[in-house]
């Protein structure tokens, strides 16, 4: 059977077991609240399994193996160490706190959650118009899928990324969050299969000839060291192991991530939850070293987009390249779910109300219309980025629009859960502080590292919690009421 007659029955079959699963989820989904968060009904592993699924993304499978296929150990060691520990740590701290105070507030979005613990519509607002920076992320997801699965089903690009979204806008309409965790957690299934040959794929490398890392040495030296200068974002120290572990940390806190919490019933479930996430996500950290298995098959100016596509092509036969683009077509899928139902949870749960809208019915109506109307907004942005990607890779461009949105919200999140005294003045001024650290960053050009979106979003952080810091340093200075009043 010819390659692209298995990649087009494989695809089929994919699109009808998601489809039957968003049927499915669809039935069990009897209100506004099962849309957005589910029923509560769902194992504990399967929404674990769908956390890793939305951490992964194809970003994990496509273009951080670009990026480190250019900038060597390096990127290894911030996306695969520095990044890798910050996400644990993020899970570990956030999500049973995340859950509790939400439980405890009624939220159901993270806008609303901060909304609501700090008793803040107007945060709640500011919220809601940064989570739209998701859009970028899910154009990266586009892209790289309509780029993997181009040559082999001999469809253009910007064909497979009108089909893709619409595909995913489809069964979302139909399933809600029931259909979204239950597809997530298959797909996760496939992708640890498909992350497992991959990785072993390459493990000859290292032993054969003068093995990988000699042949490396020889292309560049720096390939092999701990910084690389001539990288986009490995520079130095700084950027390798502090901006790609505080990145790590507030990344946990973007609405698709965090608000998996939420689809929990109980506490106790969290531990399953946790170590299901963690375990499947170490493993599909492996595939960054696909990375390093491409400099010996790929020509070395080979976009960043590319790398991956074209090893796998290089190195697969037909049967495994379908079989590897279904588990990147998973990847992929899962995360774009992800974004697009946080969205349009957001729009029904907290921007209708905003609009002064009040009828559940009405807000799960225009959550669906929001739904579409971000979609027609990936696909055009996905088709200028296939064209001419910002800085040569659509990483680029997905990264400054998703960072900016949790290097934000990390800091109402983390205070909101831990700090019960920073109140609602100093939340605002911290969170207004983040954004405009960020944006200085890059409007001013401080350093030359402000061409990478991890150092924005740490300087971004810094000037948000220094706001914290003063603010509890005068609260601890201020006199006490019981010492006001013997005064």
């Amino acid at each position: 059977m010819p390659a692209s007659t298995l990649a087009w029955t494989a695809v089929i079959a994919y699109a009808l077991l998601t489809l039957g699963l968003a049927i499915r989820g669809a039935l069990r989904t009897k209100s506004l609240e099962g849309f957005a968060v589910g029923n509560g009904d769902i194992h504990p592993a399967l929404i674990g399994l769908s956390l890793t699924a939305q951490l992964t993304s194809v970003a994990t499978f496509v273009i951080n193996p670009g990026l480190v296929f250019h900038s060597g150990v390096s990127g290894l060691l911030g996306y695969g160490v520095a990044a890798a520990a910050g996400i644990t740590l993020g899970l570990i701290v956030f999500t049973a706190r995340f859950r509790a105070v939400g439980a405890k507030v009624a939220a159901l979005t993270v806008p609303s959650w901060i909304g609501a613990r700090y008793e803040a519509p107007h945060l709640r607002a500011l919220f809601t118009l940064l989570s739209l920076g998701l859009v970028a992320f899910a154009v990266l997801i586009v892209v790289a899928l309509a780029l993997v699965l181009s040559g082999l089903l001999g469809v253009a690009p910007v064909t497979l990324a009108v089909v893709l979204t619409a595909f995913v806008v489809g069964t979302l309409l139909i399933g809600g969050a029931n259909g979204h965790a239950l597809t997530n957690a298959v797909q996760a299934m496939v992708m640890l299969v498909v992350a497992v040959v991959l990785i072993a794929a390459g493990l000859p490398l290292f032993t054969e000839g003068e093995g990988l890392l000699a042949t490396l040495a020889a292309q560049d030296p720096q390939l092999l060291t701990v910084v690389n200068p001539s990288s986009l974002y490995f520079r130095n120290l700084f950027e390798v192991f502090v901006c790609n572990f505080l990145v790590g940390l507030a990344v946990v806190c973007q609405p698709h991530i965090v608000g998996k919490a939420l689809y929990l019933r109980e506490d106790r479930q969290v531990r399953t939850f946790l170590s299901v996430a963690v375990v499947a996500g170490m493993v599909f950290l492996g595939v960054l070293l696909v990375g390093l298995y491409a400099r010996t098959a790929v020509p070395l100016d080979t976009r960043i987009d590319l790398v991956v596509p074209t090893w796998i092509g290089a190195t697969f036969s037909g049967p495994m390249q379908v079989l590897i683009s279904i588990g990147m077509l998973c990847a992929g899928m899962s995360t774009l779910e992800g974004i697009l139902l946080a969205l349009s949870g957001i729009f029904a749960l907290d921007l209708h109300p905003l609009l002064g809208g009040k009828d559940p019915k009405a807000a799960l109506r225009f959550g669906k219309a929001g739904l579409v109307v971000v979609a027609l907004v990936t696909v055009a942005l996905a088709a200028r980025q296939i064209a001419d990607p910002v800085g040569g890779s659509v990483a680029i461009f997905a990264q400054y629009g998703v960072y900016l949105l949790f290097t934000a919200s990390f800091l109402p999140l983390a205070c909101g859960m831990f700090l019960p005294t920073v109140g609602r003045g100093a939340v605002t001024f911290a969170s207004l502080a983040a954004i405009a650290g960020y944006l200085g960053a890059s409007v001013f050009e401080l350093t030359m590292l402000s061409s990478n979106p991890a150092f924005l979003a740490t300087i971004g952080i810094g000037c948000g919690w220094t706001v914290v810091g003063v603010a509890l340093a005068v609260q601890k200075r201020a006199p006490q009421p019981a010492a006001a009043a013997q005064a």
